[in-house]
């Protein structure tokens, strides 16, 4: 039987890419059997834009009501396909294949979402290129076991989901970011496999502000301690965050000299790290800032086990 797919986007204000990505996506060699869009209060002629294509549904949101598992909910319950191709309106397919590998798994009945590598664009800043090379490698995995927390890898940016796996299982409206990664989650527990396929792949990246990737970060970390309550509320301490900032900005470094980018983010990094590094402390302020004082008079008026015994 062959696999019916339908494309799915969410918008706010993408007047600009919005365009180009429909373009790329009907000129696959796989053609969807329905394309969704679903807008979160665009206020820049991305609807207009929208109601121009006479292939395209549209469906409209508050933006007060927004969240990302909220609006990917709305959008699968007008669509036709057996599997749904969920992708950002600012990302663009890298060649006419891409649809056809990203199905191409779900001849596996066993298999419930498939995502795509992510390719930052040229003029990504180094820190952007770094992440996304890190993330997102060239050989195929099989993600199976739900105990291991890297085969819960997912991204709804460039995926595609099993409409019958999502009936069984929604996607989590509450979270503030994540609900990739919590509805691949459920899915291996309930016994289904997560598939990455790097030939599916897409341009897409962003060159944020500090402040944009400060909230990122933090909206992430979020999302993380609500999917892993036993983990993920853990105070991050004052040393693991600057592990974290010195470990990336060295990193970043050597990226740098070795790919001949500008010096200037030589300088520009360990800022970009800080605020970046930011937003995974902060949920764990201000704890974290008299955690080590706790620990050491902790461990002062403890007696020495040793003695103890004496």
């Amino acid at each position: 039987m062959s696999i019916q797919a339908s494309v799915l986007i969410r918008t706010k204000n993408e007047a600009n890419d919005l365009p180009k990505a429909l373009e790329l996506i009907r000129r696959q060699s796989v053609q969807p059997v329905d394309i969704v869009v679903v807008d979160s209060g665009s206020t820049d002629g991305t609807v207009e834009i929208i109601q121009q294509q006479a292939d395209v549904k549209l469906i409209q949101m508050p933006p007060e009501q927004f969240t990302f598992g909220r609006s990917l909910n709305l959008g699968f319950t007008r669509i036709e396909g057996d599997v749904v191709i969920s992708i950002s309106a600012h990302a663009f397919p890298c060649d006419t294949t891409w649809l056809e590998s990203l199905i191409k798994p779900f001849d596996d009945p066993r298999v419930a979402g498939v995502y795509g590598k992510q390719v930052s664009h040229p003029d990504a800043w180094p820190p952007v290129q770094r992440d996304y090379l890190n993330c997102y490698r060239e050989q195929a995995q099989i993600q199976t076991c739900s105990e291991e927390f890297s085969d819960h890898r997912f991204s709804n940016a460039n995926s595609a989901i099993r409409s019958t796996c999502w009936q069984q299982r929604a996607f989590n409206e509450a979270l503030t970011g994540g609900e990739d990664r919590e509805w691949a989650k459920a899915m291996l527990e309930l016994g289904h496999t997560i598939v990455y396929e790097p030939q599916a792949a897409v341009y897409h990246s962003h060159n944020e502000t500090l402040q944009q990737v400060f909230r990122r970060t933090y909206r992430e970390t979020l999302a993380h301690q609500a999917i892993y309550p036993e983990g993920g509320g853990r105070i991050m301490s004052l040393s693991i965050a600057f592990k974290m900032w010195y470990r990336s900005v060295k990193g970043d470094l050597s990226f740098i000299r070795a790919q001949g980018k500008e010096y200037v983010w030589l300088m520009r990094s360990p800022l970009y790290r800080l605020y970046w590094v930011y937003g995974f402390l902060k949920p764990s302020l201000p704890g974290a800032l008299w955690k080590p004082f706790v620990k050491r008079w902790r461990k002062w008026v403890t007696p020495n086990q040793a003695a103890i015994e004496q």
